[in-house]
């Protein structure tokens, strides 16, 4: 089964033009929790704060393919997480391709129920 994933390969503070992370282009961001409208990342401690605006290039990679994807969003929530060298980053989109976030977030919840009929087949075997 293909895995569905968004890279980054830049975020970057949009008032500032600054980037937020640095080398995302040789070693991209991965983001693990989506949402509706938003996305949640781990990244370095105090990279950005609560209503930072960004831009984000990256890429989509689902139904056997890939999909670049631009967007603007907020910073809508930055919490320290126990070790403190890491912050948890939630992103609410504003700017982006509506169609291909839907797509995307309809392939990972297919993955999502094949994998629970799988497991549940499983036990009905045993």
């Amino acid at each position: 089964m293909a895995k569905n994933f968004l890279e980054i390969h830049s975020l970057q503070n949009l008032t500032t033009e600054f980037e937020l992370i640095k080398n995302l282009k040789a070693r991209p961001l991965e983001i693990l929790e989506y949402a509706e409208k938003s996305f949640t990342f781990e990244a370095s401690p105090r990279i950005c704060g609560l209503g930072t605006i960004v831009h984000l290039e990256g890429k989509f990679y689902f139904d056997g393919g890939s999909h670049d994807f631009l967007a603007t969003g907020k910073v809508t929530r930055c919490e320290a997480l126990d070790s403190g060298k890491h912050s948890k980053y939630t992103v609410e989109l504003h700017r982006f391709e509506k169609g291909l976030w839907e797509n995307f977030l309809n392939a990972n919840m297919q993955s999502q129920l094949n994998t629970d009929m799988l497991f549940r087949a499983m036990r009905e075997l045993d």
